[in-house]
Formats: C-alpha cells, sequence, structure tokens
C-alpha cells in the first residue's frame, strides 16, 4: 500500500537519502540524459580526439573525472607533445564546465531557504546527487546544524578527524559532487565559493590534475569501484553500511542496474524501517512496479518498507 507521509510521519526518521528525483523537483533542467549527453545536444566544442576517448572509446567510460585523469596521467609520463596534452585536458575540463552549466540551475534559481528547512530535523544525510543544491542550501544557512566534513586545513576531508560535535548533522555526498575535488596526491577538498559564484569558478581548476570528483553516470558495479577507490567516497558509503536510524528515502529510483549498491548498503545495514517516496506523476501501475521491486530485493532482511506519495513530504518543493 502506497500511502502519505502525514500517516507515517510521526514513527521517527532521523536519516534521509536523496536521490535525483528530488533535484528535478527543484528544477526540470536536471532531468538530462548524462552529461556527456548534454556536450553533444548542446553542440559543446569539444575535440574529436577527446570526444573519442569517451563511450567506447580508449578510455571506454561517460564519466569525465576518469578521462581527465587519464590524460593528465599521460601528461606526467609523457616526454613529447606535451602542450598538446595539455590542451587537450583543458578542452575536456572546460567540456565539463559547459556541460554542468547547460544542465544545472543557477543559485538563484534554488530555494535555498525551503531546501535547509526541509532538512532540519535529520541527524543524518545522504545523497546520490553531485549537483549542488544542498551545498548551496546549507551554505545559505551557514551550515547552522550542518556539517559536511570538510573542516581541516583549507577544507580538506581528513579520516583521522572525523568526531562530530555540537550534535551536528552531517551530510554524505555518496556519489561525490561539483563542489569537491581530488588533487594530484589524492588529497579530497571543498572548492569554497561565495553565493553567487559561477559554476565555472566551482567546477573549473586552477591547474591540471585537480579534478572534479563526481561520479556522473555508470552501472552500478563500475559507481561502486570509483567510490573504493576513494577514500572520501569510501567513508561516505561505509557510513550508509553501519547506519542504524530510521531512514527516508526520497527522489530515489533504486534501479537495480544502477543503484544495486545502494541497495545492498540498505540491506546490509542495522536500520530497520524504510520509508521511500514512490513518485507520484506516475500510474498506479508503475507505483505498485516499483514497490514490488524494492520489496523483492529486500526480503529477508528484516526491514520494515513503508511507501508514501512523493507529492506528500516536505521535500516536494515547487520547480524553479
Amino acid at each position: 500500500m502506497i500511502g502519505n507521509w502525514s500517516e507515517i510521519e510521526k514513527i521517527g526518521w532521523k536519516a534521509l537519502l536523496i536521490g535525483n528525483g528530488f533535484s528535478i523537483g527543484v528544477s526540470s533542467k536536471f532531468r538530462y540524459e548524462s552529461l556527456l549527453n548534454q556536450v553533444d545536444v548542446m553542440g559543446i566544442q569539444m575535440y574529436p580526439h577527446a570526444r573519442s576517448l569517451f563511450n567506447d572509446g580508449k578510455v571506454g567510460t561517460s564519466n569525465f573525472e576518469e578521462v581527465l585523469r587519464v590524460i593528465y596521467h599521460a601528461h606526467l609520463v609523457n616526454f613529447y607533445n606535451l602542450d598538446a596534452i595539455k590542451q587537450l585536458y583543458l578542452n575536456v575540463q572546460k567540456s565539463l564546465i559547459e556541460a554542468v552549466r547547460a544542465s544545472h540551475v543557477s543559485h538563484s534559481e534554488v530555494p535555498t531557504k525551503e531546501v535547509a528547512k526541509a532538512l532540519e530535523g535529520y541527524s543524518e544525510i545522504y545523497t546520490t546527487n553531485y549537483d549542488l543544491i544542498p551545498y548551496w542550501s546549507l551554505m545559505g544557512a551557514s551550515f547552522s546544524g550542518f556539517c559536511d566534513y570538510f573542516w581541516s586545513g583549507n577544507c580538506e576531508f581528513d579520516l583521522a578527524d572525523i568526531a562530530l560535535w555540537g550534535g551536528k548533522t552531517p551530510i554524505y555526498y555518496l556519489h561525490g559532487a561539483i563542489h569537491l575535488k581530488t588533487s594530484p596526491d589524492g588529497t579530497v577538498y571543498k572548492v569554497t565559493a561565495k553565493d553567487d559564484s559561477s559554476l565555472s569558478d566551482i567546477v573549473g581548476a586552477n591547474d591540471m590534475g585537480d579534478i572534479p570528483l563526481f561520479i556522473s553516470e555508470g552501472k552500478s558495479e563500475i559507481k561502486l569501484r570509483r567510490i573504493r577507490e576513494n577514500y572520501y567516497l569510501s567513508f561516505c558509503y561505509e557510513s550508509l553500511l553501519s547506519c542504524s536510524k530510521n531512514i527516508v528515502i526520497f527522489g530515489h529510483g533504486l534501479d537495480k542496474e544502477y543503484d544495486e549498491h545502494i541497495l545492498k548498503a540498505l540491506k546490509s545495514s542495522p536500520l530497520k524501517k524504510i520509508a521511500i517516496s514512490v513518485y507520484s506523476g506516475m500510474n498506479a501501475e508503475a507505483k505498485l512496479a516499483f514497490a514490488s521491486n524494492i520489496k523483492a530485493y529486500l526480503a529477508g532482511a528484516g526491514k520494515e518498507l513503508l511507501f508514501f506519495e512523493s507529492d506528500t513530504h516536505p521535500l516536494s518543493l515547487p520547480k524553479a
């Protein structure tokens, strides 16, 4: 049975996981197929040789992060054509910035106060989105009551400094985020920006090697591999695996092909109750199929599953 949020709200929900449906709820711009698709559709000027590295090319991925890393490593080990390799890197980076700009809302379009208010009351927040909506919203609230673990020197993540103080609610970027970067030595850090900073200022890098840390697409096994290769993303995933609080999942497709690593984490975690939003725009048959697939996957895990209409929850915000 799929009910309304008001019917289960009083049970007590302290953990939250948001997916791309939440971002689409803020703006339909987030309905893009992929950032690489934006390059093709929008006619963004990527060098043909750079474009050939993606998908079925030499790197075989649609993830900009991986392609940028391969080009950077090529620049490190090559003795010839260094300028050409650098220009290739900068071209891919510029294409990424343009693709993000084409598919991302501006700061003025995000109802930051409403989002921050909707996130209040949770003691753990997880997101598989890599957009700037949560960051801008929490930054607008001066991070009052919230934290993101990037409090070490130069806004770096330090695995030895993760103790929470003052009852702050942490946010975990399970797939990274546009404002997070990895330096050549592997350090993960946060780009700090003013409210009106442009996307190019946030996504862009001053030097080669500082690569945006976000998993933009890929099947579940690819995503999990990328997560396990990065100490910050692995920390976030382990946090979800150990989550013991009743959790609300909002705007997430929980598709086995693309999200099985999330389903596995939920299944293995010690939490007992899961409230899952069902997109109200689907027909009755599609809603039941969605709920049935999740029930089947989590069967036998000792979880109580409760489904509710997405448009009855405070996270269902007016579109920009």
